[in-house]
Parts: structure tokens; C-alpha cells; sequence
């Protein structure tokens, strides 16, 4: 086991990061288990999305969603939070992160009723996500430098 800590997490990014993804979560969830003929009609590839992030990346049980929104009450504006997690946390984390640019894709082109992330979103998720590979590969922590709020601008090219 890894000791992950992440120093300086924006708190409403982190909040607003949190609602999207149980938002996209929630919807590839009801793809995962709608009628056989609306499965047929979504790509093939959103199919595999559902199934992969509908299923396996949809669980939250492991989220400190406590200590968040209790330093959200709080108004505190940034939190630090640390992990123990397995080595094989880095292979997630890039699965992961390939997974939600290909899920922003699929909202970009409107084949989902969500939003793709913000700018905002996707520079935060990489730094997150980033942490944890860093930090498991034996490097120290590096605080969060980015903005501590969240704007609501999507960005689709």
C-alpha cells in the first residue's frame, strides 16, 4: 500500500468535479441497464464506456464525501486529503483518465444528455489523477496551483 496525500485540494472544484462525475456516472449507468433496442442504437464504443465506467468507476464508497462537505460547510476553501491505495492504482488512474476524455468526446457530439467537463475539470482531474501516479512512483506531493472556484464553461473543439 501507497500513502497518496493531495495538498491543497480546491474545495468547490473538487465539489463541482464530484457532481459532474455522479452526473456522467448516473447516465452511463442507465445506458448500462436500459432496453436492449436503445443499446442497440448508442456506438459500439459508448457501449463499452457504459459497461466500463457505468459499472466499475460508478461506485463512490471509497470518496471522502463527509470530510469534503464538512469543509465545504465550513467555508474552507481548500482541504488536504490522503489515500492508501494499492501500486496498481497508477494503471487506473490512467485508464480512468482516458475514459473521461473519450466520455467528454461523446458529450461534445451530444450522443449524452451531460455536459463534457470544463477546462477547469480536466486540468483538475489530470493533477488529481496525477498525484496518485506521481506519488506511488516514490515522488513527494505537489500542492494544487490552479483556481479554488469553479467556473461553468465546457469546452468541446
Amino acid at each position: 500500500m501507497h500513502e497518496v496525500r493531495l495538498i491543497g485540494v480546491p474545495v468547490q472544484v473538487l465539489i463541482a468535479s464530484r457532481q459532474h462525475h455522479d452526473d456522467l456516472m448516473r447516465e452511463f449507468t442507465v445506458l448500462a441497464v436500459s432496453e436492449p433496442d436503445l443499446r442497440s442504437s448508442v456506438p459500439h464504443r459508448l457501449t463499452a464506456l457504459t459497461q466500463i465506467l457505468g459499472v466499475r468507476y460508478g461506485a463512490t464508497a471509497s470518496r471522502p464525501d463527509k470530510l469534503i462537505d464538512e469543509a465545504a460547510q465550513r467555508g474552507e476553501r481548500t482541504l488536504d486529503l490522503t489515500y492508501q491505495v494499492p501500486g496498481d492504482v497508477v494503471e487506473a488512474a490512467d485508464q480512468l483518465e482516458a475514459l473521461m476524455a473519450e466520455a467528454d468526446e461523446f458529450c461534445c457530439t451530444e450522443q449524452m444528455l451531460a455536459l463534457p467537463r470544463s477546462p477547469l475539470q480536466v486540468r483538475f482531474a489530470h493533477w488529481y489523477l496525477d498525484e496518485f501516479r506521481r506519488q506511488v512512483n516514490g515522488q513527494p506531493p505537489r500542492p494544487w496551483t490552479g483556481p479554488l472556484s469553479s467556473g461553468t464553461d465546457v469546452s468541446c473543439s
